[in-house]
């Protein structure tokens, strides 16, 4: 006769002890786990140190007994402590951004040390100011201050508290810590990110009002040369007109030279008023027909005689939305070198093209996008040497002599400056007698392909 087997509940009680406490074990920490997750993601979605303090303590009351919980930064500096951020379900006078005398903190010994200050029961042992506060005004019984250190320095400290006693065991230690560990860390970062911002604000802003000052400074000063100039010019055409033959041949030749000047120096003002216009105009962008404008600027650029001289090619390109008006100076500008510097080619051509960023060289220091619509324009001319390329756009840089090309030396400057505004960039590509290919983009609201 065989022996009878015993329920399967009684089979083995050990056992089923064992995998009880391994079943709860793997519970706990899938919870620790799950409150990590949702903490990290919070603290992504978050961007200022408060938002991200805040979410933190959000998705830590999901997983903890507390009534409220806070964050608090340490000023070593003024010896005071700021609230960061506080989530609560009811009313208290302590709010974010009060500040608070740091002796009336938890003791910062322990802190110091990395260990957390763990109290049961706050109505038998409340040892601080803020300890007595949250429990007399807010029903605080346990209580946990937990310090978020990076780099082995203290920056603050996260409190949670529960309106019941011994509500925080080990395991409900070891979850907040986890918590207020990363939190540091986070908001280490997120304040050295408010900083550089703040920096990089007050340096955009004191670059906007010299930029400003200059600007205005360019326009007083171009504009107040020009009344000396016109009296130059026309006390310098009254003698050609009325005593130039009372004049020997150098007398006529130094006539010339102030005349010629006068008219470069006129050029060269003009320019200047112009560049100096361009920083305080108005951009209205609208749908422009690109080849059009460029076909229009041809004519503005194309002294008589040049059309056949030239040979120009505009391919198909792509409409954009710009400013018409500072647009049509690029093209100008861009036109007006590009036959300036073909003028000793033989068989000189100018093409004028678009293509997609993405299948151009575009430099590593400018962000444009692989679908921008990049418009070129090429030659054959001169070139220049690369090797000076970073003072190309510059005011006043001239890459080759006066004597051999003229020009004010602000029209590549007056480019740069309308492709910036538009949000683009400008860049060119040349070597010294092989032509020069320039390249510019009107940024992400401009043409794409």
């Amino acid at each position: 006769m065989g022996m009878s087997r015993p329920p399967d509940s009684e089979a083995n009680p050990v056992l089923d002890d064992r995998v009880e406490e391994r079943t709860r074990r793997l519970r706990t920490y899938a919870r620790r786990l799950e409150l990590l997750r949702e903490v990290d993601h919070a603290i992504l979605r978050a961007e200022s140190p408060t938002d991200i303090a805040t979410a933190a303590l959000r998705g830590l009351h999901g997983f903890l007994p507390a009534i409220r919980s806070s964050v608090t930064m340490f000023c070593f500096d003024t010896n005071e402590a700021e609230i960061l951020a506080m989530y609560r379900s009811g009313e208290t006078e302590l709010k974010p951004g009060m500040r608070i005398p740091m002796d009336h903190m938890p003791t910062p010994k322990p802190l110091y040390e990395g260990n957390p200050v763990f109290v049961d029961d706050l109505s038998v042992s409340a040892d601080t100011v803020i300890q007595r506060r949250l429990h007399e005004e807010e029903g605080v019984r346990s209580y946990m201050c937990l310090p978020m250190r990076v780099d082995g320095e203290l920056i603050g400290i996260m409190n949670v508290g529960a309106s019941e006693p011994s509500a925080y065991g080990v395991h409900e230690q070891q979850m907040a810590q986890e918590v207020a560990n990363p939190l540091a860390i986070a908001i280490r970062q997120a304040r050295l990110t408010e900083q550089v911002r703040r920096h990089s604000d007050r340096l955009e802003q004191r670059v906007a009002e010299r930029t400003e000052e200059l600007e205005s400074f360019t326009y007083s000063v171009s504009h107040d040369l020009r009344t000396p100039l016109r009296a130059i010019d026309g006390y310098a055409r009254l003698l050609m007109e009325r005593s130039s033959d009372q004049l020997d041949e150098e007398g006529e030749r130094l006539l010339g030279v102030i005349y010629e000047n006068t008219q470069k120096m006129g050029r060269l003002i003009d320019d200047l008023l112009s560049l100096s216009r361009l920083g305080r105009q108005e951009l209205r962008r609208r749908e422009i027909d690109m080849r059009g404008l460029v076909e229009e600027a041809m004519g503005e650029a194309v002294s008589d005689g040049e059309e056949e001289r030239v040979t120009v090619q505009v391919s198909d390109l792509p409409s954009a939305s710009a400013d018409r008006a500072m647009l049509r100076r690029v093209w100008v500008n861009l036109l007006s070198n590009a036959i300036k510097f073909t003028r000793d080619t033989e068989a000189p051509r100018i093409n004028v093209y678009a293509v997609a960023a993405s299948d151009c060289a575009v430099p590593v220091e400018e962000e444009v996008a692989p679908g921008q619509v990049v418009y070129v324009i090429e030659d054959n001319g001169a070139g220049f040497d690369d090797r000076y390329i970073d003072k190309l756009f510059g005011v006043f840089q001239r890459l080759h002599d006066d004597t051999d090309f003229q020009g004010t030396g602000v029209g590549l400057a007056i480019v740069d400056r309308v492709i910036r505004r538009h949000g683009g960039c400008v860049w060119a590509e040349s070597k010294a007698g092989e032509g020069a290919t320039f390249y510019f983009t009107l940024g992400a609201d401009g043409a794409s392909v």
